[in-house]
């Protein structure tokens, strides 16, 4: 069988544990994750003048009994994919210089790792890194690949915002970035719509940060959209079934919004399947909304976007899609 290596945090195995399921008597799925070196596991990389890496990583292998350490061969990796790493990669300022500077190394040790690997990669390190909180490059992407998008402006320049207002009629306004505000992770910014009025008052908050700011598109349903190597699983979120979700989904009201996994338009799929290779992904959650008049408008992707919530409700079998794009690629 295969062998895979998801790059991943192992207190995210909340994410990826249902692909592990789905894989097993497919592929031989290894979990690395760079937070353990150099404490707790070893890397050997060796590079011959002709350029051939081979050498070894400690991984783990997560079983039903448990999970344990195994050295796997780098010659023996035939497929790749960065999926979830930690935030946790940042050095404490209370960490001793050395400590700091073996923890930097260490992570360049990773990354030459994972530079070198000649393998079929699903996602990779500095693909995502590229993409991350970079909607803007994204809606760049996707309109070449044929897809609608928002007209959207970033900026700190309060009258260019009270323009761009006025000739919306007011904005939806987004964080550029992502960030929480707690130490759990569970309190952050969702998108909020603003009147013109309002957002002629804010010229000083404007002024002292950014903003990135999109007309409201008008729903009929929204879209959690999982690509998949080739396949494209959808799920239709009935937004606007509810008040608490008619401006973003993510506040959640499942008594009241309805989640079914449809099918999109051939013309759509083509488009977001474009988008996928040229941004350099084969897995990601896409964002849609479907307009009243049918019309498909893009927002974003995100490379390890949620998807477990689709699953339980709607059905939709990522997990399982996973385990077939793994074992043919």
């Amino acid at each position: 069988m295969k062998n895979v290596l998801f790059v991943a945090s192992l207190s995210e195995r909340y994410y990826y544990d249902p692909f592990l399921v789905a894989c097993r008597d497919r592929v031989n799925v290894y979990i690395f994750d760079p937070l353990v070196l150099p404490n707790e596991g070893s890397i050997s990389l060796h590079l011959d003048a002709t350029g051939y890496a081979t050498g070894f990583v400690d991984v783990y292998k997560i079983k039903e009994g448990g999970i344990e350490q195994v050295r796997l061969a780098i010659p023996d990796i035939h497929t790749a994919w960065y999926l979830r790493e930690s935030d946790a990669t940042k050095d404490s300022k209370e960490s001793s210089l050395e400590s700091r500077f073996s923890q930097n190394e260490s992570r360049g040790a990773v990354r030459s790792f994972l530079s070198v690997l000649d393998c079929s990669w699903v996602n990779k390190k500095e693909t995502i890194d590229f993409l991350a909180s970079n909607k803007l490059y994204q809606q760049k992407i996707a309109q070449k690949s044929g897809l609608l998008i928002p007209p959207t402006l970033i900026t700190n320049h309060p009258e260019d915002a009270a323009l761009f207002s006025h000739k919306h009629g007011g904005l939806l306004l987004k964080t550029i970035g992502y960030i929480t505000f707690d130490e759990d992770g569970r309190y952050f910014l969702y998108s909020q719509r603003f009147g013109h009025s309002e957002i002629t008052k804010g010229d000083l908050a404007i002024k002292k940060c950014p903003i990135f700011a999109q007309e409201y598109v008008e729903k009929l349903y929204e879209y959690r959209v999982m690509v998949i190597g080739d396949q494209i699983l959808a799920c239709r979120i009935d937004s606007q079934a509810s008040e608490s979700t008619r401006t973003d989904w993510r506040h959640y009201d499942f008594d009241r919004v309805a989640h079914l996994q449809v099918g999109l338009p051939t013309k759509v799929q083509e488009k977001l399947l474009l988008f996928m290779k040229s941004v350099g992904l084969r897995y990601g959650a896409i964002d849609l909304i479907e307009t009243p008049t049918n019309e498909f408008v893009f927002l974003e992707v995100n490379p390890s976007g949620q998807w477990g919530w689709i699953s339980d409700i709607a059905g939709v079998p990522v997990a399982e899609a996973v385990a077939n794009m793994l074992e043919t690629l």
